[in-house]
């Protein structure tokens, strides 16, 4: 490709005379780099409560309510030792939890 400017011999694939600087006619475009949307981070929630299986410490609810709200297991079993400490009804919400959620396999969180 020669440069209007100066009469220079440029390669096919410049954008610029290499001697004079000049901006080539007929150069390839240079493509330009749009901003990637960012996706928004989406947690997948289980479908239904169920008591874990196989990370269970008494009956696996505990386990089972982190799973479904994507909270860390350690957390939630806090809470229902502070619950019990504390006199609320938490022994009496784990029992009927424990008695109605079916048992399944939750997998590693």
């Amino acid at each position: 490709m020669i440069c209007p400017q100066c009469g220079t011999e440029n390669a096919d694939h410049a954008s610029f005379c290499g001697k004079c600087g000049r901006e080539l006619e007929g150069a390839p475009a240079q493509p330009e780099q749009q901003a990637v949307p960012a996706q928004p981070i989406q947690r997948t929630r289980p479908d239904k409560l169920v008591r874990c299986s196989d990370d269970k410490q008494v009956g696996g609810v505990s386990s089972g309510l982190a799973k479904y709200f994507g909270l860390d297991v350690g957390l939630v079993r806090l809470l229902m030792i502070l619950g019990l400490i504390f006199g609320t009804a938490t022994f009496w919400i784990y029992i009927i939890l424990w008695a109605v959620l079916p048992e399944q396999q939750c997998g590693s969180q």
